[in-house]
């Protein structure tokens, strides 16, 4: 039992930096000092999480830590000193009876749950600036609140008190996962995103301001594994915000379901992002859209929008209608329309009568494809939105065109297949021409072409 609690009391010292040290090995006068002033609230309004931290700290469930470590011009550390405060204001660290010189402050925020409790981030090889870092202490995913930030400068202390403003930047970034449709009628009793590929988890980072791309993180030795965890959500909840050190370009990402019976886990989709520190975003997900609407993933800041097109019945899709681009400028509108895509079949094929066709798949059961003349993928001929799910309302085809700004002119069938009768809809200015066409099984697509004057004298006018 002694042995725990010493084991407690020393986490305690390495995490909570409330003592200070000076070290003075010459008989160099002893006259330097600093203050160190810190907006405590800066972090959590970059992030967006204010309201989130200032009602747990209302309601006294955490305290604010910033904590400064000083280092002299080899990196060994000369002095450690912190605060703590149960409201989001600007705090002031002295640091006295420092050696004339120039120094590296290192300062770092994060939240405490308290003097007793384990500590969330554990700060570890602080004697030197090059092996200064910190790291998660359990292995489990964060919580927004846990939401961690450093600042590093160098200054040089004097006759006169240095004034040293810190400002901590985020070293990852918020991720509010939602999941609309999880609900007692659904499948699923738990829905988890996870992240896949090598160095999935990222466990802490170094402190050292030398530091910066991959060197600058500390990669978890026992969780490299592919699917780590990093955010679920419960019939209950419904959104869980998390704080995530992962970062980097084209990470992939795999939204998991755990049926309700069977407890298997179902992959629902997969989507790929880049997150960069000290961004906010959203992955959205609705269960009851699944066929024809995939998820949002991208900047919080868009997804209002974005969320209320989709409430009023506007398809994601939104293809590229620039007649003539090559694939190259198809590729681009398609990532950027979609904020996450996934090829359905990587190579252009030909399809007899309609040159060279490339598909990517937008939703479960909604695809676009593109047509070009040539197998090299030169001149856009035309676009088609495909749903492959029979039990999407027959009215969301029109609904989404009417939303685009297209306008219903009546129905057009052809010759040599009498049989089909197509609503057809023209761009204001009458240059595009757009046709709802059914399939047998009761599917349908949405046809993009440049007007073909053929066409119009076999339009049957719309009544009413």
């Amino acid at each position: 039992m002694k042995l725990k609690k010493w084991a407690m009391a020393a986490s305690l010292v390495m995490w909570l930096p409330i003592f200070v040290t000076s070290c003075n090995t010459d008989d160099t006068p002893v006259k330097g000092s600093a203050v160190v002033r810190i907006n405590a609230a800066a972090l959590y309004e970059k992030l967006g999480i204010t309201d989130l931290v200032g009602g747990k700290l209302s309601q006294g469930e955490m305290t604010v830590t910033d904590s400064v470590l000083v280092y002299d011009q080899k990196g060994q550390l000369v002095a450690r000193l912190g605060t703590e405060s149960s409201q989001l204001q600007t705090v002031s660290i002295g640091l006295e009876d420092l050696p004339v010189g120039t120094y590296t402050l290192v300062a770092w925020q994060t939240t405490s749950d308290g003097p007793w409790a384990d500590p969330f981030w554990w700060l570890t090889g602080a004697d030197a600036l090059a092996t200064a870092r910190i790291v998660q202490n359990y292995p489990s995913s964060i919580s927004g609140f846990r939401a961690i930030g450093m600042s590093s400068v160098a200054v040089t202390v004097g006759g006169e008190p240095a004034v040293v403003e810190a400002d901590i930047k985020p070293m990852g970034s918020v991720l509010d996962l939602s999941v609309d449709g999880l609900t007692e009628k659904s499948d699923y009793s738990y829905v988890r995103l996870s992240v896949q590929g090598d160095n999935a988890a990222v466990d802490g980072f170094y402190l050292d301001p030398a530091r910066s791309g991959e060197d600058r993180w500390v990669f978890s030795g026992s969780r490299k594994e592919s699917g780590l965890p990093l955010a679920g959500v419960l019939e209950s909840s419904g959104d869980n915000k998390v704080f995530t050190l992962l970062h980097g370009e084209n990470k992939d990402f795999t939204l998991i379901g755990t049926h309700k019976s069977t407890k298997e886990k179902e992959s629902l989709i997969d989507a790929a992002l880049t997150l960069e520190a000290g961004t906010v975003a959203t992955f959205y997900y609705n269960l009851e859209r699944a066929s024809f609407q995939p998820p949002y993933f991208g900047p919080t800041a868009g997804f209002a929008a974005w969320k209320a097109d989709r409430d009023a019945g506007k398809l994601v899709s939104d293809p590229c209608i620039q007649w003539g681009v090559n694939l190259e400028a198809v590729h681009e509108h398609v990532v950027k329309h979609q904020l996450w895509w996934n090829y359905y079949i990587k190579d252009l094929e030909e399809v007899e009568g309609h040159g060279w066709g490339l598909w990517y798949s937008v939703a479960k059961n909604l695809y676009e494809y593109y047509s070009f003349e040539d197998q090299n993928g030169n001149n856009l001929l035309n676009a088609i939105c495909i749903c492959m799910d029979p039990d999407v309302p027959r009215e969301v085809p029109f609904v989404h065109l009417v939303r685009q700004g297209y306008e219903f002119k009546g129905v057009i069938s052809y010759p040599d297949r009498p049989e089909e009768i197509c609503p057809v809809f023209l761009s204001p200015d009458g240059k595009i021409e757009v046709l709802i066409c059914d399939y047998y099984d009761g599917c349908w697509e949405i046809f993009y072409q440049p007007t073909d004057p053929e066409d119009l004298p076999r339009i049957i006018p719309a009544v009413g």
